[in-house]
């Protein structure tokens, strides 16, 4: 997400859920799975230079996003559950920071509220640039 997009708001987030089929709700999902691994790996990098201001507002803006997406996350395992999906395979704990492997692309995070970037491809490729933008 560029500095000057700003993200859809929740309900219009869960919203466009609706219109997805359950493969595209799995596949958003794991996206957002990836990009949460990807942002605690570099909040894990970024942190070995503590005394960079630049590097400090990536980490907090880092944070941020990660709260963001969660949120998403959640909703996307809530609207699984509401169609009847049994989704306790999926629950995953994101670690806080530290090199791990990569999350399953499947699994879902149950986390904090607030709004997230609008960046997501849903249409069953992981490119960043197709997709359904929810």
């Amino acid at each position: 997400m560029s500095a000057s997009a700003a993200p859809i708001p929740l309900d219009q987030f869960a919203a466009a859920l609706l219109d997805l089929e359950v493969p595209q709700l799995h596949q958003e999902s794991a996206r957002l799975q990836n990009s949460l691994y990807h942002l605690e790996r570099s909040n894990t990098t970024l942190a070995e230079y503590p005394d960079d201001e630049d590097c400090k507002d990536a980490i907090r803006y880092n944070h941020c996003v990660i709260e963001q997406q969660k949120q998403r996350v959640d909703i996307i395992r809530l609207e699984l559950i509401r169609r009847g999906v049994s989704v306790g395979h999926m629950d995953l704990d994101i670690p806080e920071s530290g090199p791990s492997a990569p999350a399953d692309t499947q699994a879902t995070v149950a986390a904090s509220g607030s709004s997230a970037p609008a960046d997501g491809a849903a249409n069953g490729h992981a490119g960043e640039d197709e997709g359904v933008y929810l």
